[in-house]
């Protein structure tokens, strides 16, 4: 079994696709850039996490689209806009996207992520605490898969 078929199989068995349209995006991402070479974990688990929404998704199609063009292997592009992102949310004072920008953050570098903020309800929506929580709960079975093999 390919290890994206096993990815996916394993956040299924889970019930960590929150509807047909976050599995569908997900499987999009990962069919498209599972064979480029800066293919990791830790963008498997951004991968997850923007395959939320439509939003998200195009934002990471328009970054991954610019890392190939750029030959980011690296994905410093990728590192640039996140750091960036949770930057500017932290100056508009928009707690629930810095906290999902530091999450993205730590998986791209593969720092671990620190989930205290998300026992403060009154700085993060229940609706963003969900959403983290979801993505921690798929990181850890991502890190669960045997090591990335492109055969």
């Amino acid at each position: 079994m390919k290890w994206t078929e096993k990815c996916i199989l394993d956040l299924e068995h889970h019930n960590l696709f929150e509807d047909d349209g976050h599995r569908r995006r997900f499987y999009d991402l990962l069919d498209c850039y599972f064979d480029k070479p800066f293919f990791s974990k830790g963008l498997c688990k951004c991968m997850y996490l923007a395959a939320w929404d439509t939003d998200h998704f195009s934002v990471m199609l328009d970054t991954l689209n610019s890392t190939l063009i750029e030959r980011d292997f690296h994905l410093n592009l990728m590192k640039d806009q996140g750091e960036m992102y949770q930057a500017e949310a932290h100056d508009d004072r928009d707690r629930a996207s810095e906290e999902m920008w530091r999450l993205t953050n730590s998986f791209i570098s593969g720092q671990r992520y620190d989930p205290s903020a998300l026992s403060d309800l009154e700085v993060i929506s229940p609706e963003s605490a969900y959403t983290i929580k979801r993505a921690l709960m798929a990181a850890e079975l991502i890190d669960e898969l045997p090591p990335i093999s492109r055969r």
